[in-house]
């Protein structure tokens, strides 16, 4: 999903804004506010650590818009700092699992077709754990390409990361989400 088309350009919001113009610091928020919090969402797997993570994103965001650079795209600039605080928390402390009709949803397209509700749950449950095990940086990945729906190249910048090692991070994620299908599929059903 991105942002609606703005009215004045991203530049033109952050220099207003420097001088002081809540409009200008209101028009950024209401422009990247529902990206900010999906990825948030989608990386702490709670809604409300999300709201929160999102107001102190932009909370940071107006203590720090002196030190942006106007080469650099402004929405890689404010994901990344998104991405640091979730970082910064989730070290701090155990993630709660994403919903796993979340992740089975948002990803069905490494899914086999289900045959059934509990072949979808069980699914989906085993999704959930292995992407809530995956390291931060193929769980990032994932969540950009997948949830997110952000190109390679889009995450290679917001990362600040080579193009290669990003596919090869979104590469490995899926891997790793086809072995614990495969290791599902094996698994004799529970009657």
């Amino acid at each position: 999903m991105k942002p609606p088309e703005p009215s004045i350009s991203d530049a033109e919001c952050v220099a207003a804004s420097r001088r002081g113009d809540q409009k200008a610091f209101g028009q950024l928020i209401q422009r990247y506010q529902a990206l900010v919090y999906r990825f948030l969402f989608h990386f702490t797997g709670n809604a409300s650590d999300a709201e929160d993570l999102t107001q102190e994103t932009f909370l940071n965001l107006y203590r720090k818009l002196d030190l942006h650079d106007p080469k650099r795209k402004f929405s890689a600039w404010l994901l990344t700092m998104a991405r640091n605080l979730a970082v910064s928390q989730h070290r701090r402390r155990t993630p709660t699992p994403l919903a796993p009709e979340i992740v089975a949803e948002a990803i069905r397209d490494v899914l086999p077709s289900p045959e059934s509700s509990a072949v979808w749950n069980e699914t989906a449950n085993e999704l959930h754990l292995t992407i809530q095990k995956l390291p931060d940086d193929l769980r990032e990945a994932v969540i950009f390409r997948y949830l997110l729906d952000l190109q390679i190249n889009e995450i290679a910048v917001l990362l600040e990361l080579p193009e290669g090692t990003v596919k090869s991070r979104v590469f490995k994620a899926r891997q790793e989400l086809r072995d614990a299908l495969a290791r599902l599929e094996r698994t004799p059903t529970r009657a």
